[in-house]
């Protein structure tokens, strides 16, 4: 039976490969997926990173300050058009 012996050692050898190649692609797509989520995401300064909790849609920092802006401006000549408006209607 020393065929039987070898035919064994040559079947455990055979899944060893296989369960080392599933791992193996295993992690590589877990490594695959982790760097995607890494380059698709830009790196901010730490003035402009959301606290924690917060999602990315949430504009922070300067961003803040760049609408607040935009938004007043905005306002100013929405009132001034409807003040002109008014005038010249009376």
């Amino acid at each position: 039976m020393p065929s039987g012996t070898s035919v064994q050692g040559d079947v455990i050898t055979m899944i060893g490969i296989v369960v080392a190649a599933l791992v193996v692609a295993t992690l590589l797509t877990a490594l695959r997926r982790l760097l995607q989520a890494r380059q698709a995401r830009p790196y901010l300064p730490a003035d402009d990173r959301p606290p924690a909790g917060l999602g990315r849609l949430v504009p922070v920092g300067a961003q803040v300050e760049d609408e607040y802006r935009r938004g007043v401006v905005a306002l100013e000549h929405w009132l001034l058009s409807h003040r002109q408006a008014g005038r010249g209607g009376t």
